[in-house]
């Protein structure tokens, strides 16, 4: 029987980006925040007739270490860019004992060039449907190099998660994990969620969203992470489910907590912010990202602009629901004054521990195009250098120097998690919480509460315990039934308040700037497609898109026939594309033509005479453009790492084309 290993690395300074206090609290089981719903995803699409393993490093620690590790004949890793780093070392200790390796997730989605000498196999995009393949090619010894799914899954055909090599890992976890949406609508410039998930929303079923819920109860889960990019992207799908998940969730000998992120409109819908709060959900995450109105127009936050966003959030926290806020500096549009307000703002929203960041461009993003293109995105290592630290960034800001910047976010993170304007923050929520949860009683909190005092009385100094003991009289006085979210808000504030880590590597970077030991460089990344050739393109993708929509059979192939066709061109070219000529574009067109006929003769043999419904793209023509734009850019350079400097030479491998959904 096949053996695989599904690893789940830990990533890049991963003390730096995780609650590592919170999690170390004395009488805390947990060693990691979330359970790791990707490669549990994968595990379940994993046929039986494989023998398939689910390793976190950050519960179980090193993979490599694990004492069977040679047994297994596929290791597969997954993760964004500050994973990748981890990621490469365990491959790397995989292949010298001669061991596949395979890699996914959206930081191989987001530029796989960087890590094609990493991995042995590469999945692009989704996996639902390459990841099947390559099992089979597998097996029959005939794997691709690369897989690339650009086809957005209907998530009705979704398979649920795999979990039974972790069960007994539950209690190392805050929180499990189910997703009920992918993709999104909205373009905001740094935000890579629709440039990865598409620019569409696709929901799975709701009955199989409440059956994973209720399959994490039964492990014993208490809290529940909705792992979704908007939670609140079909108002009608979120509140028909939340009346079926609060009637599920009543039903249980304890009712779980909930938790996830949405856009800051659910705050206009009275009904939604009802159910959210009679479900038990406990926390939000919300991009607000900035007060800057200059700054959200900037990046095209047009949900936040056209919200009054502390009136929004202070209308939300009075369902007794903590918004989880998400903020930015350093935008375009920054000067040295942001740091003041964003001050003032979390202050004035009462945001009891926000999440505050550095902008970062993501790679493959319209931010990451637009600074990449004026000259100001900063040079990194393959596994990215500035990722996993949130305060720093790969952009030359334009309105203060870097180090402004660093030493900006550094001092105000000081003053804003600071435990007697955390104590103002908290005690003003509490006070303007208004209603009280239809939720059913907890039948064992005292348990809980001893562990809070056991955390009052040796975690923490004499001047946060008095603040905290203030707390709780507040909450008792004001909003009793509050008194368990309360205790949860302040050991978070716990894992924020002294980060002497983040704070250590954020000096270090000012130091080192400051004395010339680090000096940023400006990226070269050699643009393989021109700003001419991509305004002819989209001009020509018009037709393109009408000639293969009309004529093709296999839809899931839709994608694949034009990246083919241009990818024939690029040889021409020799490997890049700079123009579109006129005589280009009627080789172009008659390449389209050709490359559908030798598509549909695939479909036919495979499916002889017989006639199939053709179904629905799942992205619409706009983002089909820019992804097949984004894949070509990503095979030409590919291409140029196999071939050096040695001239272009045709591809030994295609990426794998997906027949049938």
């Amino acid at each position: 029987m096949i053996r695989i290993l599904l690893v789940a690395p830990v990533p890049l300074r991963f003390d730096l980006t995780q609650d590592q206090s919170f999690l170390q609290l004395p009488f805390a089981k947990t060693k990691a925040f979330m359970m790791p719903l990707h490669i549990a995803t994968i595990a379940g699409l994993t046929p039986e007739r494989f023998h398939v393993e689910i390793w976190d490093e950050a519960v179980r620690g090193p993979a490599n270490e694990k004492p069977d590790f040679a047994t297994f004949d596929i290791v597969g890793c997954t993760g964004f860019t500050a994973h990748l780093s981890r990621a490469a070392e365990v491959a790397a200790a995989a292949r010298k004992l001669g061991i596949l390796t395979v890699v996914g997730g959206p930081g191989i989605s987001s530029g796989p060039q960087n890590y094609y000498n990493d991995f042995d196999v590469l999945f692009i995009g989704e996996a639902e449907l390459t990841w099947p393949q390559f099992l089979e090619d597998f097996e029959n010894n005939n794997y691709q190099k690369s897989y690339r799914q650009v086809a957005a899954l209907d998530l009705s055909k979704t398979v649920p998660p795999k979990w039974d090599t972790i069960k007994g890992d539950v209690n190392s976890y805050l929180v499990g994990a189910v997703q009920t949406s992918r993709g999104c609508p909205f373009d905001c410039e740094f935000c890579d969620v629709s440039y990865l998930f598409g620019d569409r929303f696709r929901f799975k079923p709701q009955e199989t969203v409440l059956q994973e819920v209720a399959n994490m109860e039964a492990m014993g889960v208490r809290r529940v992470v909705f792992s979704d990019d908007n939670f609140y992207g079909n108002p009608r799908y979120t509140r028909e489910l939340l009346v079926k998940l609060k009637e599920l969730n009543d039903s249980f000998d304890e009712p779980l907590a909930f938790a996830s992120e949405a856009t800051i409109n659910f705050a206009k819908h009275d009904k939604t912010l009802e159910l959210l709060a009679d479900a038990n959900f406990a926390e939000i995450f919300i991009g607000i990202e900035s007060p800057n109105m200059d700054s959200l127009v900037e990046t095209k936050a047009i949900k936040n602009v056209n919200s009054d966003l502390v009136a929004d959030i202070r209308k939300i926290q009075s369902y007794g629901i903590s918004i989880r806020g998400s903020l930015i500096v350093g935008f375009d549009h920054d000067d040295k004054s942001i740091f003041d307000q964003q001050f003032e703002f979390v202050q004035q929203a009462h945001l009891a521990v926000p999440s505050i960041r550095v902008l970062m461009a993501p790679p493959g993003t319209a931010l990451w195009k637009r600074v990449r293109d004026e000259g100001r995105l900063l040079k990194g290592d393959s596994h990215g250098r500035y990722y996993g630290n949130p305060g720093t960034t790969n952009i030359l800001p334009k309105q203060m120097t870097r180090i402004e910047l660093h030493q900006g976010y550094l001092d105000m993170i000081d003053v804003v998690y600071s435990w007697e304007n955390f104590a103002f923050r908290l005690k003003s929520f509490i006070s303007t919480v208004k209603r009280k949860p239809n939720v059913p009683k907890l039948k064992y909190p005292w348990a809980r509460m001893a562990q809070f005092v056991y955390f009052m009385l040796f975690s923490l100094d004499a001047k946060p315990r008095a603040i905290v003991w203030d707390i709780v009289k507040h909450t008792m006085r004001c909003a009793p039934f509050m008194l368990p979210r309360v205790t949860r808000i302040i050991m978070r504030q716990y894992g924020y308040a002294d980060r002497p880590k983040l704070k250590l590597a954020i000096q270090d970077q000012i130091d080192r700037e400051l004395s010339g030991d680090f000096v940023p460089e400006i990226s070269d990344v050699n643009l393989l497609i021109s700003d001419e050739f991509k305004k002819k393109y989209a001009e020509l993708f018009v037709t393109l898109y009408a000639i293969v929509h009309e004529k093709i059979l296999n839809l899931n192939d839709f994608e694949f026939v034009l990246i083919s066709v241009f990818r024939s061109l690029s040889v021409d070219k020799g490997g890049e594309l700079s123009d579109i000529t006129e005589g280009d574009t009627d080789k172009i067109i008659e390449l389209t033509h050709k490359a559908v006929e030798e598509s549909n003769s695939e479909y036919r043999k495979k499916y002889g005479n017989e006639a199939k419904e053709k179904g629905e793209l799942s992205l619409s023509r706009r983002l089909m453009g820019d992804q097949i734009l984004r894949a070509l850019e990503q095979e030409l350079s590919i291409e140029k790492l196999r071939v050096g400097n040695g001239g272009l030479v045709q591809v030994e491998a295609e990426p794998v084309k997906i027949l049938s959904a």
